[in-house]
């Protein structure tokens, strides 16, 4: 997803919620990213997608990040399909942008009205006239000109490890333990031998009483 940010110094889209250079490339897509990266686009696109999905699945199978050190951000779902992988990934991105141009949409209509008003007040002010027909542009083209969806790439099968590789390592995984679990009780077990010759953390002499008293 390629990002447009606004110029720092832009005025004409203040008061809305559109992508505002950061002053640093990885910084300004870190916040896209943290915008996109929401609850309420997880779960509209689990009600979109349908059958097992919940906003929890959809946000621990979609990962949001920028794309080094780039003005783009990385949209990545995993899944058991691949095909269903690039539907998730897909659908997250395209259900991210609807919710943001919602926002941004009535925040330009707000950011409209008001440069009407101040254009009818002087019809001569030329840079109000500007902001105005920029602002009534952007809102009549139904898209979000800061954020958007250039490209997906093909989805990738991740090999699994093979069943007997995986019993094999979970049974290395037991003898470990039992082995760390033998080594523990020998150590509690000579820990309680030296306890039969030191008392209150002192060594004791065969002649000391509490030996006699054994």
């Amino acid at each position: 997803m390629p990002l447009t940010p606004l110029a720092q110094s832009d005025e004409t889209f203040l008061g809305t919620s559109l992508v505002r250079d950061a002053g640093d490339a990885t910084r300004t897509s870190s916040m896209a990213a943290q915008l996109l990266d929401s609850h309420r686009v997880a779960a509209a696109t689990a009600q979109a997608l349908g059958g097992r999905w919940t906003p929890e699945s959809v946000r621990t199978a979609v990962d949001v990040a920028p794309v080094g050190e780039t003005n783009l951000i990385g949209v990545t779902a995993r899944a058991a399909d691949p095909d269903q992988a690039a539907r998730l990934a897909e659908t997250f991105a395209e259900t991210a942008l609807k919710d943001r141009w919602q926002t941004v949409s009535a925040e330009l209509d707000r950011r409209i009205a008001f440069a009407a008003r101040n254009t009818a007040a002087d019809p001569n002010t030329g840079e109000e006239s500007r902001k105005l027909q920029l602002l009534k542009f952007v809102r009549e083209s139904g898209a979000d000109p800061t954020l958007g969806i250039e490209s997906t790439s093909p989805p990738t099968r991740v090999k699994e490890m093979p069943a007997a590789v995986t019993i094999g390592m979970a049974g290395v995984g037991g003898m470990f333990a039992g082995i760390l679990a033998a080594v523990a009780i020998e150590r509690f077990r000579r820990r309680a031998h030296s306890d039969d010759v030191a008392v209150d953390g002192r060594e004791l002499s065969v002649s000391s009483p509490e030996i006699l008293r054994r």
